[in-house]
């Protein structure tokens, strides 16, 4: 698959975590305690880092220890705080989404159970992992965005990495998933039926937005089920070794930006020439005549690179997959939002019980 060359900049601009942090006007303490009690009254011992955070130094992700089992410790600002714990009050007996299950007001606190891995490192570090069991995370992810949407929730974050995974083998070796669940919900958004989400700034990790998710403009539940069938397709393409998934994946976004090209660009561009050119549909959705200017741009960089390649098409190389495969994910990825399926229709596709 060719590698694409682009030469146009684009100009988004995003909030940082600093500058939500600083809109709350409450400081947090920039350091934690050995040990920090829940609103249940259970004690937890902060252990190692479990990851560091790129702009705020205080929000990092802690493993912790209680009563002989682990959990995650994540202190996050009070917005995200509050958001948690209502979409918690209203999917609180979920069996797919990682609710919190311990929370401390005081220092913004949420407690999550521990998971052994999320899915990407999972299906590419052990590609025997058997079919059904691979099916059994991306069908739990499923019914995740389903329970979301059908109380009019968008995720607005679909991706491998909020894709949580426990999984142990059996007495012959072979691994068995015993639980999966999506979390994060920290730019989680209820939209009421009809309406469409307009921001000043994209929404969501640039490798897994849908291209209106890209310009930030025009966002609904069809965008959750883009970044959903990118997931599948790339889940796919690691497990079966099916065409292009991996050139969904940018490894070197700093080497770009260093040359002067916007992930956002690449990705697209990317997207426009896999799945098709952007049509007047998303435009209207969009509704910015600057955003649609841009894509239209990129769109001819799309055409001219299918047309000396015309083997970059998923229509070409999807071939490989089987066809009810194919002809679920293509729908999911129309790059027009208003013709992709919904959650409910996706769960329903046939593909889910063909062997």
């Amino acid at each position: 698959m060719s590698l694409l060359r682009l030469a146009i900049k684009t100009s988004i601009h995003q909030a940082s975590l600093c500058q939500l942090t600083s809109r709350t006007g409450t400081r947090m303490a920039s350091t934690i305690t050995s040990t920090i009690v829940g609103k249940s009254g259970r004690i937890y011992t902060i252990g190692n880092v479990i990851r560091e955070h790129p702009q705020v130094p205080h929000l990092k992700i802690y493993k912790a220890e209680s009563e002989n089992e682990s959990f995650v410790v994540k202190r996050v600002p009070e917005q995200f705080h509050n958001l948690s714990k209502q979409i918690a009050s209203e999917v609180d007996c979920s069996r797919h989404l990682r609710i919190h299950v311990d929370c401390q007001d005081g220092e913004r606190f949420l407690i999550y159970r521990y998971f052994k891995t999320t899915m990407l490192p999972l299906i590419q570090d052990h590609p025997e992992i058997p079919a059904p069991e691979s099916l059994k995370i991306l069908r739990n992810v499923g019914e995740a965005i389903q329970e979301l949407h059908a109380k009019d929730w968008l995720h607005n974050d679909v991706k491998p990495d909020n894709i949580l995974v426990d999984w142990e083998s059996d007495s012959e070796g072979n691994m068995q998933v015993t639980d999966a669940l999506l979390g994060d919900f920290d730019i989680s958004y209820n939209l009421p039926p009809g309406a469409v989400l307009q921001s000043s700034q994209a929404i969501g990790n640039v490798m897994w937005r849908s291209p209106e998710g890209q310009t930030g403009r025009g966002i609904t539940k069809a965008s959750d089920v883009y970044s959903f069938g990118l997931v599948l397709l790339t889940a796919f393409s690691c497990l079966f070794a099916f065409g292009g998934g991996p050139f969904l994946i940018i490894n070197n976004i700093n080497d770009m930006i260093a040359k002067g090209i916007s992930p956002e660009q690449e990705i697209l561009t990317r997207h426009f020439t896999f799945f098709g050119l952007p049509p007047e549909a998303l435009f209207k959705q969009i509704n910015s005549e600057e955003w649609t200017s841009t894509l239209t741009l990129w769109s001819k960089i799309a055409e001219e690179i299918v047309r000396q390649h015309p083997e970059d098409k998923f229509e070409s190389w999807g071939q490989d997959m089987p066809p009810d495969v194919y002809s679920a994910i293509s729908a999911m990825t129309n790059i027009d939002p208003t013709a992709r399926p919904t959650m409910a229709q996706v769960l329903a596709h046939e593909w889910w019980t063909n062997e």
